[in-house]
């Protein structure tokens, strides 16, 4: 299996993204210190049967002074907290370091590289698990002093604030922004003003068409009808945008939102039918929500 059957995972193919994960969301002094022109791919040539297994993970070597540093990425597509996370993480580096040695990529005299393990997780249950395996296991007296510390990054995604980093366009702020969205208003807004950005730079066009894949892959609702892909052209908003449209309906929503349509100006009222066509609504759909005449929809857009 390859980067383009997980669009998700595709985006942290790219150095460029890596880059911004590091700048936005590890210790800036870390940051500060790692050479992104070294920026390396693992190919997976000196992994184990063991690790490349885990298909959605991804691995990447840093500059860190005279020394390398090894970038592990976790990706958690699941909804709920992983409890075998802080195993699984020593496991994964133990494994990594043995392979490194075995392919000779380094002798064991040497100092291993240090690897710093992300997990990227984004379920809609908050991470709940400890990230350090020392808090797992409770041995006291002269015991203690035989339990390892192993301690992981978790990103959870959709518990993060991003607004600021996506000011200064972090890429990596960017996409999780994208997951944070609370409506196919809001993300399609997100994605055209990426898009539109990312367009004048054309050293992110493969990037960009990373981001439309992702956009095509998470949107996608059903075969008749799909939100607009403002990249023109990746699953895990897929649970969430298939609830947007019947939550208007169950809360009692298209009710209050048809009383401010009826109230607002021509203008405003024209805006807001045409941004709502634009997101990928129907017009009977559009006619629930606000409490308007399909005529007067059509009228409109």
């Amino acid at each position: 299996m390859n980067d383009s059957d997980h669009p998700y995972k595709r985006l942290f193919s790219h150095p460029e993204m890596i880059a911004d994960l590091v700048r936005g969301f590890l210790d800036p002094r870390l940051a500060a210190d790692c050479d992104f022109t070294r920026l390396e791919r693992c190919n997976g040539s000196y992994v184990t049967d063991d690790l490349r297994e885990r298909e959605d993970d991804i691995i990447w070597r840093i500059g860190y002074g005279d020394r390398t540093l090894i970038l592990y990425l976790i990706i958690e597509f699941q909804s709920r907290p992983d409890h075998t996370m802080p195993v699984r993480v020593m496991s994964y580096m133990a494994l990594l370091w043995q392979d490194l040695i075995r392919t000779g990529v380094i002798v064991p005299s040497d100092s291993l590289p240090g690897i710093i393990p992300i997990v990227l997780y984004n379920g809609e249950q908050p991470w709940s698990v400890p990230c350090d395996i020392k808090e797992t296991i409770m041995m006291p007296g002269p015991v203690s002093l035989f339990i390892p510390s192993v301690p992981y990054l978790l990103i959870d995604e959709l518990r993060l604030s991003v607004h600021h980093l996506m000011e200064v366009r972090n890429l990596a702020a960017c996409l999780f922004g994208l997951e944070q969205s609370s409506g196919p208003m809001e993300l399609f807004e997100l994605g055209e003003n990426l898009n539109r950005w990312m367009e004048t730079d054309p050293n992110l066009e493969s990037m960009r068409r990373d981001f439309s894949l992702y956009f095509e892959s998470t949107l996608k609702r059903d075969e008749e009808r799909t939100i607009t892909n403002p990249f023109q052209g990746g699953n895990m908003l897929a649970e969430r945008v298939n609830k947007w449209i019947a939550e208007y309906k169950a809360e009692g929503k298209a009710e209050g939102m048809a009383e401010g349509m009826q109230a607002g100006k021509q203008e405003e009222r024209a805006s807001l039918l045409k941004r709502m066509k634009k997101a990928g609504l129907s017009i009977a759909e559009i006619a629930h929500i606000t409490g308007l005449p399909e005529d007067e929809i059509r009228h409109y857009i």
